[in-house]
């Protein structure tokens, strides 16, 4: 077996003493959610972040159990306004940044592969990660598989987006966006049977809303097409998702869902 040169063992130790890891949440009154996602991240990050939009104390007392550091911010329907002040507060070069709803299926080798992810890619932005939204229960049978931006490079990027909010970088520069396999992958219980027409319904008013302040654009055709999809409205899917196809937008992690919502719609 080749001696591996002594170089490139201080690097290893170097990035690995370098790596700091911040774990960001904003919530409002999801409190059990927030309990089996902390659970989830406690024993990969160096802190936790929790921006509580409600003032919930029952967010609250679960912050306490997992020695997450608490920051009220008041709702401003804007979900990129809340996420950026959830990254004023971190002090990691790493940012894992998931929903309430949303946690680690393999959580034992979370900061293991993330440091493999930085010690093969040092350039990334962004970490792509598989996610899995449940619709009955927690089952795979049925669930719905995409790949969401969750895991961002520390200092230089921001959230832009009423709702559907995407990480950019500050300098405006192409993004640099890495995939993670299986072992990062996360389960999402936000739109099962019984909490997603809700969910969706709020979700295309602030579409709408966004549309409305800042240009109606591709993106908000493809979210709304998912939207109607999810409330079985098929005769909306269709036209929204002509109008994405074509148009110039790049579907990241996302390329085949739209065809198939437009074939079970039809």
């Amino acid at each position: 077996m080749p001696k591996i040169p002594t170089s490139r063992i201080m690097e290893y130790r170097e990035r690995v003493y370098q790596m700091r890891i911040s774990a960001c949440y904003i919530v409002k009154d999801e409190a059990e959610e927030l309990r089996r996602s902390l659970a989830s991240v406690r024993a990969a990050v160096d802190e936790i972040i929790v921006v509580s939009t409600a003032g919930s104390p029952a967010v609250r007392d679960v912050c306490t159990v997992f020695s997450a550091e608490v920051h009220d911010f008041a709702w401003v329907n804007d979900f990129s306004h809340a996420r950026n002040k959830a990254l004023q507060y971190v002090t990691g070069n790493i940012v894992i940044f998931l929903d309430a709803d949303e946690y680690f299926l393999h959580p034992n080798h979370l900061r293991e592969v993330i440091l493999d992810i930085v010690q093969n890619s040092p350039d990334f932005d962004i970490i792509m990660l598989l996610r899995y939204s449940f619709i009955t229960g927690e089952s795979m049978i049925d669930a719905q598989q995409d790949y969401s931006p969750r895991i961002l490079r520390m200092p230089g990027m921001h959230y832009e987006g009423m709702i559907h909010e995407q990480p950019v970088r500050d300098d405006e520069k192409e993004r640099v966006v890495v995939y993670a396999d299986e072992r990062l992958s996360v389960g999402h219980t936000g739109y099962t049977k019984e909490r997603g027409p809700e969910k969706i319904k709020r979700n295309i008013a602030m579409l709408e809303e966004d549309a409305a302040r800042h240009g109606h654009t591709a993106m908000h055709d493809a979210y709304l097409a998912d939207c109607y999809f999810g409330l079985q409205d098929y005769a909306r899917v269709l036209p929204l998702s002509r109008k994405v196809l074509a148009s110039d937008m790049i579907l990241v992690g996302t390329g085949s869902k739209i065809y198939h919502q437009m074939i079970e719609s039809m």
